[in-house]
C-alpha cells in the first residue's frame, strides 16, 4: 500500500448508493480499498482538469458511467477481455 506524507485521517462524506456501488467495483477491480481508491483518483487529477470538468457547463457532457451504457465498452479496447474474471 502506498504511503503518504502526513498519513491519512477518517473523513466524512456522503454518495449516492449507485456511486457507493460504483466506487465499490472500481476498488475491487484494482484490489484496493475504497479510501484508498478515492485518494489514488484524486491525487491522479490535475487540479485544472478536475476544476474543468466538474463545473457546471462541461457537467451536462461528461458521461455518468452509473447509467445503462448504449455501447459495449469492450468494443473500444477488446484486448481488455483477457483483463475481465
Amino acid at each position: 500500500m502506498a504511503r503518504y506524507e502526513g498519513g491519512k485521517s477518517r473523513r466524512h462524506f456522503t454518495l449516492t448508493d449507485s456511486a457507493y456501488s460504483h466506487l465499490s467495483d472500481i476498488a475491487k477491480a484494482a484490489s484496493l480499498s475504497k479510501s484508498e481508491t478515492v485518494e489514488r483518483l484524486i491525487r491522479s487529477t490535475a487540479y485544472w482538469e478536475a476544476e474543468a470538468m466538474l463545473s457546471d457547463e462541461p457537467w451536462q457532457y461528461v458521461t455518468d458511467h452509473l447509467a445503462p451504457a448504449d455501447h459495449d465498452p469492450h468494443s473500444f479496447w477488446p484486448e481488455t477481455d483477457s483483463l475481465q474474471g
